[in-house]
């Protein structure tokens, strides 16, 4: 080797050696502590989350032995402490309260130290009869968690109690500190406590999603545009409220009074609310806070008006629809602008199979299966809901699509538009309706004239029998496209896409099931594969499939999306409903819906679309949404099927710039009072793109004619239907797939019936003609 390069290899090895000796001096080296964690009979607690201070982004579980380590930096300091505040009420009887009250008569005094903290439920540092009272409200559901919030305690196992019964004489100690962090240490151990549970049961930590440092305060409704909350303003419940740092966003929601809690990481934020719409804005727009370890900062919101408009809006909700049962249809609505709505009414469109109608608030007139109901007024902010109930008709087949439509009154917005220039006012809208042998779409323009064309697409269940496209839609004032499709009992839909700078919706669609009456087969179970078109706030449509046997805890997620992927749009909003029931053989006094949302769904934008009782929305963490129903009262399925349900339905929106093949996969856990939860199926959905069969790849040749080829694929026979033209002297010619023609159909008129018996399975191409001049092309497919 080269005598200088041997030289210059030497000096750079020197140079690394004398650099990792300067990094090791420097405390760039890490060193371990660990520890066990057990309660006062050595069980070990996994599950207990494990701090450092300062935080050095040391979050870390015991696991199943207890155990933990956190990786420190050598020469550093830092204090251990462990919590968790998740499951109050577990391994909590009232035989706690009746070993608390002896101690506290000194009939039976409690023999640990640990014991006795265990029942200082209040956190006053003594043990007393409120003591007593706050373990009795958790268990009666009165409260739903204990006065401070505390579920765990965590004492210093190395710790020793001068008065052992008397543990509250001095501060003990919670946490650990270890100064001047030099070698690996092991041995920083802790008792768990259990606050409640006096009598030992034996109980472990469920994993805790919060943290202990937070930002909190009050959003209110800012009459004055003071910026300060004064006489007259007034709270704003369920605004959202977003705190964004280096390790991402977190987020709360705010309670009956206006007030939220966001549990987080210590660290630097920017907090904002989020807007139920564009009529609102707040005082400050953002507030940039820094939260320390433990620490609280409080950062308050006034919403003022950018418009004064009334914005309402309507929902539809119903748990599950049965055949020859009662079933009821909760209609909620809500006042999301920034001044009262006066005069509000509610028209409400149900399937003709509902019979035996009556409902919670009376209507004020009903014409056919429309029913009207007056509301009165709404104060900006408020929300009120009313129950349709009704009998669903024995005469429905089973599985059966129902569909029931909302409008609400006043619907006129005056949300500022985004591109008003660009849109020229048109507004697009689709019927569908069985009409003998015809299923028959109506497409209106109930706007302004069109000034680009716009397409619009047939399908037969899933699979794409027209799709057209350019200028073939271009529709003026009230003018109407008709399109005509076989009655074959298939299920059809037409959807047309809106114009592209449309503020409210971007399609229209119409679906219909099940024409001719009487049709067999039947094709079911296709309609909520499919996004409804009920876009604007204050229009909602909802569809559901009638059943018969059913999983009383489960979770569905519309649209259903297609095929066993369950494909669905990107950018498509998610509807979740969540259904439980009370199967067990006593009352649930509180039921908590728990849903750990994946990370490819927005929180922020969860929209509350109905439940069958009042409900508490509780975000916390990054994605956790809590439905609590509290004092629930429901009754087991033993003494009261009919009322041992329940439900919860909300709407989210997918996360920006997820990729195509991104799958969504969402589940729910349902706790009945403390009994461990009931975990629901897990939902799926899959972005894609062209995921429907475009089985007829058809295209016209002579300008404003359209065809159809109905159905396609087919088995046997298939029928030609032409609009805008009579063929005179036309020819139907069937290719194979290497080009060689197969059949030759002549016919005159606008329809041709072709004959494939005998063709072998596959993919054939057609032409047709009018004396000798092409008419149309595209393919066939024989099952």
């Amino acid at each position: 080797m080269c005598p200088n390069l041997l030289k210059s290899l030497k000096m750079k090895m020197s140079l690394l050696l004398l650099l990792v000796a300067l990094a090791l001096q420097s405390g760039w080296s890490q060193h371990t502590v660990s520890g066990t964690i057990t309660n006062e009979l050595g069980t070990p607690m996994p599950n207990v989350t494990v701090v450092t201070n300062p935080a050095n982004g040391q979050i870390v579980l015991t696991d199943a032995n207890g155990h933990y380590e956190l990786v420190l930096p050598a020469g550093s300091s830092a204090e251990i402490v462990p919590y968790n505040n998740m499951g109050p009420l577990h391994a909590v009887s009232s035989f706690d309260i009746v070993l608390l009250t002896k101690h506290y008569y000194g009939i039976d005094l409690l023999d640990s130290p640990y014991k006795i903290i265990a029942a200082d439920a209040d956190h006053s540092e003594a043990v007393d009869l409120d003591d007593s009272t706050a373990i009795a409200d958790l268990i009666l559901g009165i409260e739903l968690s204990f006065p401070n919030n505390t579920s765990w305690r965590f004492v210093d196992a190395g710790y020793v109690f001068p008065d052992p019964s008397d543990p509250f004489g001095e501060i003990f100690p919670e946490s650990v500190t270890i100064n001047n962090i030099g070698a690996d240490i092991s041995g920083v151990d802790f008792i768990a406590v259990k606050i409640g549970n006096i009598n030992d049961s034996d109980v472990s930590p469920t994993p805790d999603t919060v943290y202990l440092s937070k930002i909190k305060g009050n959003i209110y409704y800012d009459l004055d545009e003071t910026c300060t909350e004064t006489t007259g303003d007034t709270p704003l419940k369920n605004r959202k409220v977003v705190a964004t740092g280096p390790n991402g966003s977190y987020l709360a929601n705010t309670s009956a009074n206006g007030d939220y809690t966001i549990f987080l990481p210590p660290g630097t934020y920017d907090v904002t609310t989020v807007q139920p719409n564009g009529l609102w804005e707040s005082c400050p727009g953002s507030a940039n806070v820094t939260v320390g370890f433990l620490g609280t900062a409080t950062v308050d919101f006034a919403e003022q008006a950018v418009i004064e408009c009334t914005e309402m809006e309507v929902e539809l909700s119903l748990p599950f629809l049965r055949r020859c049962f009662d079933n009821s249809y909760y209609v909620t609505y809500c006042n999301q602008g920034t001044i009262p709505a006066t005069g509000v009414s509610v028209e409400v469109t149900l399937d003709p199979y509902f019979i035996n109608v009556t409902s919670s608030h009376p209507w004020a007139s009903v014409s056919d299966h429309t029913y009207t109901f007056e509301l009165g007024d709404l104060g900006a902010g408020e929300c009120g809901v009313f129950s349709i109930d009704f009998e669903l008709s024995c005469d429905a087949e089973l599985g059966q699509t129902h569909c029931t439509y909302a409008h609400v009154y006043p619907d006129s917005s005056c949300l500022p538009l985004p591109l008003p220039l660009l849109w020229s006012g048109d507004d697009l809208v689709v019927t569908g309706e069985c009409n003998g042998d015809d299923v028959v779409f109506t497409i209106l323009n109930q706007g302004e004239d069109m000034t680009d064309a716009v397409e619009y697409v047939v399908i037969e269940d899933i699979m794409i029998q027209l799709q057209l496209s350019g200028n073939d839609l271009l529709l003026q004032q009230g003018e109407t496209r008709t399109v005509t499709v076989p009655a074959n009992g298939s299920t059809w839909r037409l959807e047309t896409s809106e114009s592209e700078f449309n503020p409210f919706e971007t399609f229209a669609s119409a679906t219909v099931e099940g024409c001719p009456d009487g049709a067999d087969p039947v094709s079911l179970g296709f309609v909520n594969q499919f996004p409804m078109p009920d876009e604007k706030p204050s229009e909602d449509i909802d569809c559901l499939e009638n059943i018969a046997a059913y999983d009383p805890n489960d979770k569905t997620g519309y649209p259903l999306g297609v095929g066993e992927s369950r494909f669905i749009e990107k950018g498509q909003d998610i509807n979740y409903l969540i259904r439980f029931q009370n199967t067990g053989t006593d009352t649930a006094f509180n039921v908590v819906v728990i849903d750990s949302l994946p990370e490819e769904l927005d929180p922020a934008t969860i929209r509350l679309l109905g439940s069958s009782h009042p409900f508490e929305l509780v975000l916390e963490g990054r994605n956790v949404a809590k439905f609590i129903f509290k004092d629930i009262l429901l009754p087991d399925s033993n003494v009261n099927e009919a009322l041992s349900h329940g439900f919860v339905k909300f709407n989210i929106a997918q996360q920006p710039g997820l990729e195509l093949g991104t799958t969504i996969e969402n589940e729910a856990g349902i706790y009945f009072d403390f009994n461990e939860p009931v975990i629901t199926n897990r939902t799926l959905h899959t972005l894609g793109e062209d995921f429907l069969v475009e089985v007829s790849g058809t295209e016209t040749l002579v300008k404003g004619v359209e065809m159809t080829v109905f159905p396609n694929p087919f088995e046997a026979t298939t029928n030609f239907r032409f609009q805008g033209i009579e063929l005179g002297d036309g020819l139907l010619t069937v290719f194979d797939q290497q080009g060689r023609p197969v059949s030759t159909t002549p016919f005159t008129g606008a329809t041709c019936r072709f004959d494939g018996t005998g063709l072998a399975g596959g993919v054939y191409f057609f032409k047709v003609e009018d004396a000798g001049k092409g008419v149309a092309t595209g393919k066939l497919v024989v099952k």
